[in-house]
C-alpha cells in the first residue's frame, strides 16, 4: 500500500481494490505510517495470549508428522516436551 501511494502515486480507491480491503483500511495504513514510520502501532496493547510454540517447536512438531502421519497427539506431546528438556 506505502509503495502504490508513494512510489506510483495512486489514490486510495485505485488502491484498495489492488490489495484487497476497503478505502477506510488503506487510509488506515497510510494514517500509521505517516505517523509511526511503519504499518502497525507500535504503542498498541497486543491482543489474544502468546505464542507457546516457537518456530523450531513447529518445524520440529512438522518433521515428526512428516516421519510418522499416525501419530497420537499424546505421543506427539510427549516427543515435544523430551525436545525441548
Amino acid at each position: 500500500i506505502i509503495f502504490w501511494r508513494f512510489e506510483q502515486h495512486r489514490t486510495a480507491l485505485e488502491i484498495s481494490p489492488l490489495a484487497q480491503c476497503s478505502k477506510k483500511t488503506v487510509y488506515n495504513i497510510l494514517c500509521l505510517h505517516q505517523d509511526y514510520s511503519q504499518v502497525t502501532n507500535p504503542f498498541a496493547c497486543r491482543r489474544g495470549c502468546s505464542r507457546i510454540l516457537d518456530a523450531v517447536d513447529t518445524k520440529y512438531i512438522h518433521a515428526l508428522l512428516q516421519a510418522n502421519p499416525a501419530m497420537y497427539l499424546d505421543e506427539l506431546q510427549e516427543q515435544l516436551l523430551t525436545a525441548q528438556n
